[in-house]
């Protein structure tokens, strides 16, 4: 494996630029899903000297930050107000601007960042169209680019960094969908079409964001371009549509003074179907206008507010949970458990939407510090195989506070560092989950590298 990483070492600009790529590869690591967190495993993987494919379907790469248009992180703080978070999410995070960002401007980072490391493939446009299991062992995918050409991808290890489990799904790995773990139904959260308005009073956008957080309902406020509250004025908004509902309004801004809302709450959308996709940005982008004129006529700050623009896709929110060698539950979150195999802290709240319109919200948006266990990234009875999305190991609870941008990159890079960890010492990752020699690697290798698994 050594002599063929460095021939792919060698070869790597050349079939980067050539129009004609191998019909074979042979790679250390590879990764499906240019999302945030693919981006975070690669380049942690590259970093540990690992040769690495990266695939995404899109032509960019940042899925929900830079196709949904999601311009604002979720970020995860201590009792002292510093960040848990760390590693190669801060690295990104000061190059992006903070926690609101253009969207149009990541994919451009992203992608430099990723192209920067020379043992790097980047594959856009290009699709897995079957994943390589024998015995139970996951060995790469077999992926087509957009010109119709399939390349067989082996992998010594895997890292599934899709939003929804795509290659952990097809390959054979149990899941559950949105809470249906709960007994009461298997409806996933509600999806959100993002959409630009320009002409805002900021000035007073925020004073009243500021107004807002003396009320005891809702938390509402602004810091650094985010504003984020507005219910009391949202009230009386009934959408035509009644799988439609809106409770307040995230504001992200712009540096151009227009901003992207993350507000309208699009109920029974299956977001591993394109065809319910595409239903619910149907109904969305029909509401968004009307949306928009209430806004001006009721919300201060909003007076000469005009729609720009919507996303040019959804935002889920959730689909499949995974079964992992752990289970992160809720329970580990409100004892705040410090796992012995940990690879990352956060502390963003459970924050579950309401599955159905008039539900209430189940828990209080309050931050309590945890840990994420590598267990919850391995996948159970596919081995060969990492996760790193929203979908890992979790429940429907848990999974409420890990699904956020920052605290899933945590899991790329922890994904990204132990898949090396694997390769170099010819482990599995089921074999490297039973190593506590192993495990603790991972770990020093996460702490040297500037990442936080502590709080």
């Amino acid at each position: 494996m050594v002599a063929v990483a460095a021939a792919i070492v060698v070869l790597q600009p050349i079939f980067v630029r050539s129009d004609r790529l191998p019909s074979s590869l042979p790679v250390d690591v590879l990764i499906t899903g240019g999302s945030a967190a693919g981006v975070a495993a690669a380049l942690a993987a590259a970093r540990q000297g690992m040769i690495v494919v990266l695939v995404e379907a899109r032509p960019f790469l940042g899925t929900v930050m830079t196709g949904a248009m999601l311009n604002m992180v979720d970020l995860s703080r201590g009792n002292d107000g510093k960040h848990l978070i760390e590693g190669i999410f801060i690295e990104i995070y000061k190059e992006i601007g903070g926690i609101t960002f253009d969207p149009l401007r990541v994919r451009g980072l992203l992608r430099a960042k990723v192209e920067s490391e020379p043992r790097i493939t980047l594959l856009l446009n290009t699709e897995v169209v079957k994943p390589l299991v024998e015995e139970s062992r996951l060995l790469g995918a077999v992926v087509k680019t957009r010109e119709g050409d399939l390349i067989t991808i082996r992998a010594v290890v895997s890292i599934d960094a899709t939003d929804d489990a795509d290659l952990a799904a097809a390959a054979g790995v149990p899941y559950t969908y949105g809470r249906a773990s709960s007994g009461v139904d298997s409806r996933s959260m509600p999806a959100t079409l993002m959409f630009r308005v320009a002409d805002l009073d900021w000035r007073e956008v925020t004073r009243n964001a500021w107004t807002g957080r003396l009320r005891s309902d809702q938390p509402s406020g602004a810091y650094m371009g985010y504003a984020w509250g507005f219910n009391a004025w949202l009230r009386n908004y009934r959408p035509e549509n009644p799988r439609l509902s809106v409770h307040d309004l995230n504001i992200g801004k712009l540096p151009d003074g227009s901003v992207w809302i993350n507000a309208l709450q699009i109920h029974d959308v299956d977001g591993t179907s394109r065809v319910s996709r595409l239903d619910g940005y149907d109904r969305a982008s029909r509401e968004i206008p009307r949306l928009v004129a209430f806004l001006r006529e009721n919300v201060p700050g909003f007076v000469n507010a005009r729609l720009v623009e919507v996303a040019p896709e959804l935002y889920i929110r959730e689909t499949r949970h995974l079964r992992g060698l752990y289970t992160l539950t809720a329970n580990d979150i409100r004892t705040r458990t410090r796992f012995w195999d940990r690879i990352a802290a956060a502390s963003y709240p459970v924050d579950l939407h309401q599955y159905k319109a008039g539900e209430r919200y189940p828990y209080r948006p309050v931050r309590r510090e945890y840990t994420i266990p590598l267990r919850s990234l391995i996948t159970a009875n596919i081995d060969g195989l990492f996760v790193a999305s929203r979908a890992f190991s979790a429940t429907y609870q848990a999974a409420g506070s890990a699904r956020v941008i920052p605290t899933t990159m945590a899991m790329g890079e922890a994904a990204g560092i132990a898949s090396a960890v694997a390769v170099q010492r010819g482990v599995s990752p089921h074999q490297l989950a039973e190593r506590r020699d192993l495990v603790s690697e991972v770990q020093e290798r996460l702490v040297r590298a500037g990442a936080l698994i502590e709080y």
